[in-house]
């Protein structure tokens, strides 16, 4: 059998059988199985990996999808099927990728800051008050702003924040700077919390370790955690401690700031936030926008902590 018919046969397995056997299991892999259909998983790895999770992968490849695809895009469903098996990503995030690139049911399974914050009896959790202020402010000056041109970046990386006179305490060492207490409660919380993988809670617990005034990128974080920069990207897309969790303070490899809040890129909604926040804590940028210094490599996973 040919490298192309093996990989066929693998990926047909995986999400026939395998993946549809666990959910009807309800394995505890993951903290919910959203779908439990062939054509379900099918289409939830096939739209987060052909698709690149912005576009429904039968607008890339024709179908029948097992006899168009690549051997890297069969090896890149195998890998994300396995990462869904073993837990090491959230398969309703997933799940909710898909449905957005399909222009359907979005916000299945959580609420948008928007939503969240139009109803009075429902508080905003810290993770959406991170986000709030920014969304009202847009829909406030929505009006005022001109339109830039789609070639036009908003950013100016030309002026560079300072670092700050005073050294880090010892306590900035981990975190934002901190009490020992209040990482403490952090790490409570996302042990505590009702629906994450083990995965996302070792994930989030990890970038805990990462100090005021320095970066990471998605790359070093998987190789630590042995999974893929697609986990630790999603991971950072859906987390809800931030900025109790410092998302912001992970990097794409070639040092541009990647991803926030769900957009990717310099241009992103979201991209003038996540500047202001690593500036503030002194992390530089070149007049290209690209970050100055070394990645952090020297994660903790605080299991002293207990």
């Amino acid at each position: 059998m040919s490298n192309l018919g093996a990989l066929q046969e693998r990926w047909h397995t995986l999400y026939t059988r395998t993946l549809p056997a666990l959910a009807k299991a309800r394995d505890p892999a993951q903290s919910r199985w959203p779908v439990n259909l062939d054509h379900c998983f099918a289409r939830i790895i096939l739209d987060n990996t052909i698709g690149n999770g912005e576009k429904q992968w039968d607008k890339i490849i024709a179908k029948p999808a097992i006899r168009n695809m690549t051997e890297q895009q069969l090896h890149d469903a195998i890998s994300l099927g396995r990462d869904i098996e073993t837990g090491k990503v959230d398969l309703c995030d997933l799940d909710e990728i898909s449905l957005q690139c399909r222009g359907k049911n979005e916000g299945k399974y959580r609420s948008t800051p928007n939503k969240r914050a139009q109803s009075p009896n429902k508080p905003l959790t810290r993770g959406e008050e991170y986000f709030a202020e920014d969304t009202n402010q847009d829909q406030a000056s929505a009006r005022k702003k001109p339109r830039l041109d789609k070639q036009q970046t908003k950013l100016n990386f030309q002026t560079e924040t300072k670092l700050p006179e005073d050294k880090p305490s010892v306590t900035d060492v981990w975190q934002t700077g901190a009490t020992i207490e209040f990482i403490e409660e952090t790490i409570n919380r996302i042990r505590s919390h009702p629906t994450l993988t083990p995965y996302r809670k070792r994930l989030y617990t990890t970038l805990l370790s990462v100090p005021r005034g320095r970066y990471t990128t998605y790359a070093a974080m998987s190789d630590y955690l042995n999974s893929s920069a697609r986990a630790v990207g999603n991971g950072m897309r859906h987390n809800p401690f931030a900025p109790d969790v410092p998302c912001h303070r992970v990097l794409a490899a070639n040092g541009t700031i990647g991803g926030f809040h769900g957009d990717w890129g310099k241009d992103g909604k979201y991209a003038n936030k996540k500047i202001e926040l690593l500036r503030s804590e002194g992390v530089r940028f070149d007049s290209s926008g690209k970050v100055v210094g070394a990645p952090f490599h020297r994660f903790h996973t605080f299991e002293d902590l207990r």
